[in-house]
């Protein structure tokens, strides 16, 4: 069934549903047709902009092509909604839940979004970058070469996306969450990244050279080949992460942690690693030749077949390591197996 504009705002004010109805094509003025139900409703092509729809529960509804401008859309929530093509420039969906459907190739430039929800949509190829991102999250949803070019991710989240097509010039994220995020191959290189958590990320042949990643986690994380010559990473953390023949020539790893990690191959030419923790990694023919190793520690580290040299020590630790193949030099600040930790080490614990 086909509505005219006038009819459907006399439903909104008198409280009734509007359901399986086609309001395709019409331009709404600005009205205002807020507190209301819309189910399997066809905006299809409307001008929607300036519109107040706010506090409506809208359901199926297909909002393909229409025009969003400037609309407001707070305390709304929207259930498998399709809005493909459609433009949401300068929209408020301030705290707005967005669950299921479709939002593919959608023009959020300057929309409001702080706090939103995108859960399970599909956001192929949507123009997110110039939107106000504080604190939305988006989790499980289709990013395929969304454009994030010169977004400002701040405590935003972002679980289980794959990025790997995306528009990243630009992006700044702090404390920002991009768990399980797929980023294999990409770009960060410069970008600002810091204290943000990359937990299980795939970052596989990644650029991120002179990225800024103080403070940030890759836990568990997989960096195998990537590149973060010259990143400045002071105090981030690498547990369990693998990091197999990636680069970080020239980094800044100031109290990094690398408790666990796989650094089989891995260059560490270079870098500053004042302070670092190696615990149980497993590091087989990395390189740490001119880096700098005051206070580092290695203690129950793999070692084999390293090479060290030209490094700054100073009290390095290599207790209980494993180092065959490996040379270290004589007459330097460094602290090899502890016997007397090792005995106490041995010592049954009561159970």
């Amino acid at each position: 069934m086909t509505l005219d504009l006038a009819a459907l705002i006399a439903l909104v004010e008198n409280g009734d549903p509007v359901r399986e109805v086609s309001v395709d094509g019409i331009d709404f003025g600005g009205c205002n047709i807020s507190g209301a139900i819309y189910e399997k409703v066809s905006f299809r092509k409307c001008t929607l902009s300036r519109v107040t729809m706010k506090d409506c529960t809208v359901v199926n509804c297909d909002f393909s092509g229409s025009d969003l401008t400037e609309s407001n859309f707070s305390e709304s929530v929207f259930l498998d909604c399709v809005f493909d093509d459609a433009t949401f420039v300068g929209a408020n969906l301030n705290s707005v839940p967005v669950r299921g459907g479709s939002a593919r190739r959608c023009d959020f430039s300057r929309a409001d979004l702080r706090e939103a929800l995108f859960n399970v949509c599909d956001l192929t190829e949507s123009k997110l970058g110039q939107a106000q991102l504080e604190a939305a999250a988006f989790i499980e949803c289709v990013t395929t070469g969304v454009d994030l070019a010169g977004a400002v991710l701040f405590r935003t989240v972002m679980m289980d996306v794959d990025l790997t097509q995306a528009k990243l010039t630009g992006l700044r994220c702090e404390q920002t969450v991009l768990g399980k995020a797929k980023l294999a191959g990409a770009d960060l290189s410069g970008l600002e990244l810091i204290r943000s958590q990359f937990m299980d990320a795939d970052l596989t042949g990644a650029n991120l050279s002179g990225a800024r990643l103080a403070q940030s986690g890759f836990k568990g994380a997989k960096l195998i080949g990537a590149k973060l010559d010259g990143a400045q990473a002071p105090n981030a953390l690498f547990v369990e992460a693998d990091l197999s023949q990636a680069s970080f020539v020239g980094a800044n790893l100031h109290q990094a942690l690398f408790v666990e990690a796989v650094a089989a191959g891995t260059l560490f030419t270079k870098a500053s690693l004042v302070q670092a923790i190696f615990h149980r990694a497993r590091c087989a023919s990395a390189r740490f030749d001119g880096a700098d190793l005051e206070y580092a520690d290695f203690s129950y580290a793999d070692l084999t077949n390293c090479v060290f040299g030209d490094n700054h020590w100073l009290r390095t630790k290599f207790h209980a390591t494993k180092r065959e193949g490996t040379t270290l030099p004589v007459g330097q600040s460094i602290l090899l197996d502890d016997e007397e930790l090792a005995v106490a080490e041995r010592w049954p614990t009561a159970t």
